[in-house]
């Protein structure tokens, strides 16, 4: 292939590449200013930030120390890491799970709450009892528990159990209502969930519980400033804003607007955020459209007024306090940034924000038709370099599977195109934000449809002059390096594929993962039998394209077996498998300096195979 070497692992295009996009996250604002979690870009240690207007240089300041990682990790996946409560933030920190206090005022953070074995997140503050609401995990693998309980530093009351999993909690302004969303093993968040609502004492008891079960999934429950709880339903087809009131015995449920669309990822993590009503009679709401987010203020009923934000593609959180809005987003033509909006005027300020090059790839809408007229959404970025012939193409697969990629700037995209690559990114049927219906295409059929779905995209693209046909790659993490090795196995259209910490062995592991998951794989493949057989280490005759795999060594989710043995199961068959472990990674390589390295091996190896080396 005649395109520009890799570099060095430490030179400075390769550095950005390594760096998140995404790496913004748990925001919360106070009338002391507004918090978040943000990534380090020397160690990939998550550190908590603050900014407010009283700042004697206006920029934003790191609060917690830097040798402490912040993150939860309840379901392996943690989210609401972080919570305000009297002059002080709370954090978990990511190692023991104890939390810690930090004084919003600055000063040294101190231990606040530990248990031995025990996981929390979807922290919510409690500030009438001052007290802390929290989901806590306790135990390991298949026998964990979790339960809603309140903290407050020295005690702790467990609300409410029985349930297999918690959702975050939300208080009402007035303290005295508390809503929450619980699921049972076999489900996941995003199938079927339960809404639980009571009411509370001035102890902090709960009395008069009420459940609605719309036998569909339930998310984020959230209170206006009136008291009133909305929450998001799938139950109509689509993720909407439902008001729920009455008494529990005869619960009323009102859709709130008119607009058929998911206005809500898929909740793989605890405590997000992307529907706020910070007045009587104004709500801010987000709406999934051709996927891209899209940020709406409405009226108290739904009915939308003006969007804001616009050059949003995905929302990553929302907060407010005093007036303004808070967001977390990132965009096509920027990194994860933090924004501010006055709720009167809509006039926007940007506060904090990731570095961005000058001129990043811009994404391309684009469908390809499959299996009975279904048409399957990507998005295309074309190479920097220009070029008389067609540019060797990666197609990116997203994992879950029930996640989604967006048209978002990239760091690693941009560093691949600037070597000369085009990158297609796919939502195969399965994907998220697109309603309930495409979403549960997959039942039964992951390793089927989504190899169907990157088959007829990539010749597509050929067909179209897009991408030479001689040159292309497929990579896919986690879920997505599954469909990566099925389709390895399935065609011989690419010339290598990458494999980040991907599933290889469906009934192995269902023994092995963690219990958030354990049931998602009958759901998605059916029984043993049918997942032995879309299984790639059981294919192992069909394949013949070379294979490089990336795993962590902590991996709890797709454990390292799965990587090793399938590494070597293709290696004894005579075809090219190249292996980097890491040893101080989880699932998903996080840490700044190893995803150097393994962007630099990756490069390495799809321009090896690209010249027929290897």
């Amino acid at each position: 292939m005649t395109l520009p070497p890799a570099g060095e692992p430490h030179d400075d295009l390769l550095r950005r590449a390594a760096l998140p996009a995404d790496g913004l996250g748990d925001l919360r604002a106070t009338p002391r200013g507004v918090l978040w979690l943000a990534a380090d870009p020397e160690t990939g240690r998550r550190r908590l930030w603050q900014w407010h207007d009283r700042l004697e240089d206006g920029r934003p300041q790191p609060l917690s120390p830097e040798h402490l990682d912040i993150a939860s990790r309840v379901n392996g996946y943690g989210g609401g890491a972080l919570a305000c409560l009297d002059e002080h933030a709370i954090f978990v920190e990511a190692d023991s799970q104890d939390l810690h206090r930090q004084p919003l005022s600055g000063g040294e953070a101190s231990p606040w709450w530990s248990r031995h074995d025990s996981r929390y997140g979807g922290l919510t503050p409690d500030p009438r009892r001052r007290r802390l609401l929290a989901v806590e995990e306790s135990g390991q693998g298949r026998d964990a528990r979790q339960r809603l309980v309140a903290l407050d530093g020295r005690r702790r009351r467990v609300l409410d159990a029985g349930a297999d999993f918690y959702g975050a909690p939300a208080l009402s302004p007035c303290g005295t209502r508390l809503a929450w969303v619980e699921w049972d093993l076999g489900d996941m968040p995003w199938q079927r969930s339960r809404l639980r609502q009571a009411r509370l004492d001035a102890q902090g008891t709960l009395h008069d519980l009420a459940l609605w079960d719309a036998g569909a999934a339930i998310t984020q429950p959230r209170f206006t400033a009136a008291n009133e709880l909305i929450v998001l339903s799938d139950h109509g087809g689509w993720w909407q804003p439902y008001r729920v009131t009455g008494p529990a015995e005869s619960l009323d449920i009102q859709r709130l607007g008119t607009r058929q669309a998911d206005h809500a990822s898929t909740p793989w993590q605890l405590g997000e955020c992307q529907h706020l009503w910070p007045t009587a009679d104004q709500g801010v709401i987000m709406a999934f459209e051709v996927g891209a987010a899209r940020i709406l203020v409405t009226d108290g009923e739904g009915r939308e007024h003006a969007p804001i934000l616009r050059d949003a593609g995905r929302l990553v959180g929302l907060a407010h306090a005093d007036g303004w809005l808070y967001a977390i987003t990132q965009g096509a033509r920027h990194a994860a940034r933090l924004s501010r909006v006055n709720l009167t005027t809509h006039a926007e300020e940007t506060l904090f924000a990731l570095p961005t090059p000058e001129h990043p790839p811009l994404p391309r809408r684009l469908q390809a038709t499959v299996a009975d007229g279904e048409r399957v959404p990507a998005f295309l970025y074309g190479p920097g370099p220009a070029s008389s012939r067609p540019p060797p193409l990666i197609v990116r697969v997203h994992g879950g599977p029930t996640s989604a990629c967006y048209p978002v700037f990239d760091p690693l995209v941009h560093y691949w195109t600037q070597h000369g690559f085009a990158v297609a990114d796919i939502n195969p049927r399965g994907s998220a934000n697109a309603g309930r219906a495409y979403r549960e295409r997959l039942a039964g059929e992951w390793g089927r449809i989504d190899v169907e779905d990157v088959i007829a995209l990539t010749r597509s693209l050929v067909a179209r002059g897009l991408a030479d046909p001689a040159r292309l790659f497929v990579r896919g993490q986690s879920a997505g390096g599954f469909t990566v090795l099925n389709l390895l196995a399935t065609t011989c259209l690419f010339r290598a594929g990458a494999s980040l910490y991907g599933v290889t062995d469906a009934p192995h592991l269902a023994t092995r993962t963690h219990r958030f998951e354990c049931g998602y794989l009958d759901w998605l493949l059916g029984d043993a039998h049918t997942q032995r057989a879309c299984s790639p280490i059981h294919r192992l005759d069909a394949f013949a394209t070379p294979v490089i795999f990336f795993q962590g060594n902590r991996d709890t989710v797709v454990v390292p077996e799965q990587t090793l043995a399938m590494a070597e199961a293709l290696r004894r068959r005579g075809v090219p498998a190249r292996v980097m472990l890491f040893e101080d990674e989880g699932h998903g390589i996080r840490q700044p300096h190893n995803r150097c390295r393994l962007i630099a091996a990756e490069m390495q190896f799809f321009l090896e195979q690209g010249d027929g080396r290897g």
